[in-house]
């Protein structure tokens, strides 16, 4: 582990979140001026791609203009475009450059454009490193990844991969060092275990900072494998393998820990006593399995819950620690929102609409080609940041 190295990685990814959060600062005290904004470029910029000109983008001038004139879509609607865009053809549904896809619902995909990707990786994961920095969690212990980055190349060049796969591998100065997981482990053959890979690189190194999983249940997998199989976990690492390099102290010292440990109890601060944070970027509502995650992990260690992103769009980010509740985000998106109760579509609210204590199902117009998606997705609305609605993931 290079120390120097890490420390470099982690102020670059603060400084990339002060500038996150600066520039959120700013739009959340007007964000229906950041939504006018969001669509009139949108409607400008793609004016001359296939869906543009078949819906009249070049004549659109105002939102409301483009809420009346274009239909709300599903999956379906876009099915054979995406096709075309995965073989490679441009200016379908979007003029963003679209080099990535990644998979919804495990089985279909949807392109990803550069301008979303980034999109993401600033309030997804700069904005996350932010919060972090701010608290003095980002010290020179490294990184454990639980993120799936495994990754598909099609005939047409274009990737496939997991939305928060391509954050982590955006900036790639230092991933190396600074991840304990090697980013590519699971592009490794499928006979691998990759759970055994995960438990066996966490366990050989001591030094470990933060930890980065898509969902909480990642971490408490992790914990239970380590609980079951540490005996052949710590041999392993004492005479080493192709995965690790042979360390007779450490085994000795997971020995030490593990044999005084009780089942479910606290574990993470002896194992890696500089483990201060969590990073999880796919929270519904907190389960029993997060509260067995919080008695592994005692009160030593955070929790940044990076806010409600999937390979759609990235809708929400983190404003404080330890807090499930993130503010929705102007810029990423243009929302509509259909009460939960209603029973149809035709009286969709906007952004600043939005009651607190109420469930809304969102409808999104994205930056990668999605016009007035019907995603299916229920937010339920508990309070608001500036003048922005702030929300949890509601039951579907």
């Amino acid at each position: 582990m290079d120390r120097k190295v890490i420390k470099i990685v982690n102020e670059a990814r603060w400084a990339d979140g002060q500038t996150v959060r600066n520039r959120l600062e700013d739009i959340t005290y007007n964000p229906m001026r950041s939504q006018e904004e969001f669509v009139m470029r949108m409607v400008r910029e793609n004016a001359q791609t296939e869906y543009g000109r078949a819906h009249n983008f070049k004549g659109i001038r105002t939102v409301e203009e483009f809420r009346e004139l274009l239909p709300l879509t599903t999956y379906e609607d876009y099915a054979d475009q995406i096709g075309r865009i995965a073989n490679g053809e441009k200016n379908v549904l979007t003029a963003y450059l679209t080099e990535n896809m990644s998979t919804l619902d495990g089985i279909r995909q949807l392109p990803q454009s550069r301008w979303s990707v980034q999109t993401s990786y600033d309030y997804s994961f700069c904005a996350a490193f932010y919060l972090a920095g701010n608290q003095d969690l980002l010290t020179e212990g490294m990184t454990l990844n639980l993120i799936d980055c495994s990754t598909e190349k099609l005939a047409s060049g274009m990737t496939v991969r997991n939305m928060l796969a391509h954050l982590l591998i955006k900036r790639e100065m230092g991933n190396n060092q600074a991840f304990v997981i090697p980013l590519d482990l699971t592009n490794a053959s499928e006979k691998t275990d990759i759970r055994y890979c995960q438990a066996l690189y966490a366990l050989s190194q001591k030094d470990l900072s933060l930890a980065i999983c898509e969902h909480y249940d990642n971490m408490v997998e992790l914990l239970r494998y380590i609980e079951k199989h540490w005996p052949q976990l710590a041999e392993d690492i004492e005479k080493g393998n192709t995965l690790v390099q042979p360390d007779a102290a450490r085994a000795n010292a997971i020995r030490e820990i593990m044999e005084e440990h009780n089942i479910g109890t606290q574990m993470t601060g002896q194992l890696w006593p500089g483990l201060r944070c969590i990073m999880v970027y796919d929270v519904d509502r907190l389960s029993a399995s997060f509260e067995l995650l919080r008695t592994y992990c005692g009160s030593d260690v955070h929790f940044i819950f990076t806010g409600i992103c999937s390979t759609i769009g990235t809708f929400s980010t983190a404003v404080n620690m330890d807090d499930p509740q993130t503010v929705l985000i102007p810029d990423s998106v243009f929302y509509e929102f259909k009460p939960k109760e209603a029973k149809g579509y035709s009286h969709l609210l906007t952004l600043n609409q939005l009651e607190i204590g109420r469930s809304y199902e969102l409808v999104a117009t994205t930056l990668s080609g999605l016009y007035r998606y019907k995603t299916k997705k229920t937010f339920l609305v508990v309070g608001r940041y500036h003048d922005t609605p702030t929300v949890i993931m509601d039951k579907e």
